[in-house]
């Protein structure tokens, strides 16, 4: 909780940060020069630094000029290697900032450090360096110590070392020192965890490293194949998935960050450290339709042992090992992001049902086997499961999409048991599973009867969102995109035209506006916006979805990274960030529009040269 002794103007927006990362922890990074928030070893550890969510207690590590200064971020190309430029009256200065990520000996390599290469460009601009880490959520005292090349920080079990070729101060509480730079003069401090984080400048390596790592993210954005004018866009976001994806086991969380508001000051905090498999799904689905499908694979593979060597129900989302247990509770020493507490570790949703998962998952599964990269055990482990479980409870009222702590009978929910369904008859008829589709196929009938009858507004001339009732769900856009009932059906076209009278805000779309049992109003939600333009396509209407797909991509911060939601008035960044599920929409968005663009162009094409053959 706060004592009152600050201002929240000690919180930078949410968007005047960058993200680097090595595929098994990530940090941010400030315009101002300052990581304000990194967990390790792992995305879902403890906190080593947390001033994103406590400016006065949480810790953060700040490289930056002495006086005033002028700043720019952006990343070294293609890749998650991120360089803040400062420019001050002495002198302008470059840090680069990344962890080791690339492969030795067949593997990728868990190298547990994170590089600040700091760079003389002109002048002699004199810099600081501030140390403050807080470990373990900053709960305890973390006591600082001098070490042979630097400085050790130890508090609960947790310890980490920053390797520092620059003499500071140190105290128990933080290391600070200043340095000058002439032009082309370099120094890197490295911070380290894990097993082996000696203080030592003989073990740097870090221009090796800087020059390996860009490679790896270079080579790895090759696989990407989208090449329309949003490239730029789809790539950052190829390039935000893959930094979000844990490597040992193929899982990815949802977003690196806990408890950044949906709504400043109220308690729609949540912790997205997680792997929910919804957003897994949809995730690397996106990055196979970009051409980059080794990671749907490796997801895949971790989803099958986790079932072979399980009998419990699969549940909602799990840590990225595969643990089942996520607790949820608050920290309530922590005031939280512009004093929005409570800051929460875990999460209460790992418990809930949430019916779509059995769609999301014979859907994503049925999109590997049109590749060919599916067997009997994988239909048998994940599809059969699916349907089985999507028979049983489809008119059970769950959480859904939007994870609402009083479930209801969620129109769009049930639309996945459709889908979980349709994709499982189709594989057992395929693999020769005739009991199988035979027991699914009056149920699966039924289901999309009931949807279309009961799920449908005369009134409102809408789906709805939850089964007799008026409230409109923005979740049901994502009826054309599975092939529940094409864009131009009128029922859906109808309901596209509602969503975009009653919850959007021009380019903006809120996913609903009920109440929600949550205070506040919480921000419009990024993804919708995204659905919308996939649904343009689908209704043929491209340059309006060009227009809007545009307009969004100005959305990003200067880095072209998104978070869960946007305040329409402000434009302001809320939610977690970055959000996988904004970098997947966009994704799939611009590859579906471009796919429609050059079959358009193609139609039109040979409408010409028909033509001019017949006149002749």
């Amino acid at each position: 909780m706060s004592d009152g002794s600050k201002t929240t103007a000690e919180y930078k927006p949410i968007s005047d940060y960058g993200v680097i990362g090595d595929m098994h922890t990530a940090a941010l990074v400030g315009l101002d020069g300052s990581i304000d928030w990194q967990c390790a070893p792992r995305f879902d550890s403890p906190s080593i630094f947390a001033a994103i969510l406590d400016a006065r207690k949480g810790g953060k590590f700040q490289v930056s000029p002495t006086g005033k200064f002028s700043t720019k971020q952006y990343y070294e190309g293609e890749t998650n290697v991120l360089s803040t430029f400062f420019e001050s009256s002495d002198g302008r200065a470059k840090v680069t900032d990344f962890m080791p990520c690339f492969m030795e000996a067949g593997k990728l390599k868990d190298f547990q450090e994170l590089h600040r290469m700091v760079e003389g460009v002109d002048g002699n601009p004199s810099l600081r360096i501030f140390f403050q880490p807080r470990l373990d959520y900053a709960r305890g005292r973390t006591i600082l110590s001098n070490a042979r090349d630097g400085c050790v920080a130890k508090n609960n079990g947790q310890e980490v070392s920053l390797v520092s070729p620059v003499g500071f101060n140190v105290s128990e509480d933080d290391a600070t020192g200043e340095f000058h730079l002439s032009k082309g003069e370099k120094t890197v401090f490295v911070l380290r965890w894990g097993k082996d984080h000696v203080a030592s400048l003989a073990k740097n390596e870090s221009g090796r490293k800087l020059a390996k790592t860009l490679g790896y993210w270079k080579r790895w954005v090759g696989h990407v194949k989208y090449d329309g004018p949003f490239r730029p866009q789809v790539v950052r976001s190829c390039l935000v998935l893959k930094l979000l994806q844990y490597a040992p086991t193929g899982a990815m969380v949802a977003a690196i960050t806990t408890s950044l508001p949906e709504s400043v000051g109220t308690l729609r905090n949540w912790d997205y450290r997680y792997s929910w498999i919804r957003d897994n799904a949809l995730s690397v689905w996106a990055l196979s339709e970009a051409g980059a499908s080794r990671e749907a694979l490796d997801y895949a593979r971790w989803l099958i042992n986790l079932r072979r060597h399980s009998k419990e129900k699969l549940q909602i989302m799990m840590g990225i090992g595969g643990e089942r247990e996520i607790p949820e509770t608050t920290l309530d020493h922590l005031e939280g992001y512009r004093r929005s507490s409570p800051v929460r570790i875990g999460n209460a949703a790992s418990k809930q049902l949430q019916l779509d998962v059995y769609g999301i998952l014979a859907d994503y599964v049925y999109f590997l086997h049109t590749l060919g990269w599916t067997t009997g055990p994988v239909y048998e482990h994940l599809v059969r499961y699916s349907a089985d479980q999507a028979m049983k409870e489809w008119q059970s009222p769950d959480s859904g999409i939007w994870e609402i702590r009083q479930p209801k009978t969620l129109v769009e929910s049930t639309m996945w048991c459709y889908v979980a369904l349709d994709r499982a008859i189709k594989m057992a008829r395929e693999f020769g599973y005739d009991e199988d589709w035979q027991r699914w196929e009056p149920v699966k009938k039924k289901i999309k009867n009931q949807i279309l009858s009961e799920g449908w507004s005369e009134k409102k001339k809408a789906f709805t969102m939850v089964f007799g009732e008026e409230d409109l769900d923005a979740a049901n856009l994502l009826m054309p995109l599975v092939g529940f009932l094409p864009a131009k059906d009128s029922k859906m076209t109808s309901t596209i035209q509602k969503i975009r009278e009653e919850l959007s805000e021009d380019d903006l779309v809120y996913r609903y506006k009920i109440d929600d049992g949550q205070l506040g109003k919480e921000g419009t939600f990024t993804v919708c916006s995204f659905w919308l333009v996939d649904c343009l396509t689908r209704l043929g209407k491209l340059r309006e979805a060009e227009g809007l797909l545009n307009q969004l991509t100005k959305r990003s911060n200067h880095l072209g990274l998104y978070s869960e939601e946007i305040d329409p008035v402000t434009g302001e960044a809320l939610g977690n960030f970055p959000q996988a599920y904004t970098h997947m929409g966009l994704i799939t968005a611009s590859v579906h529009l471009e796919d429609a663009r050059r079959k358009s162009g193609f139609v039109r094409y040979a409408k010409a040269i028909s033509k001019r053959i017949t006149s002749r």
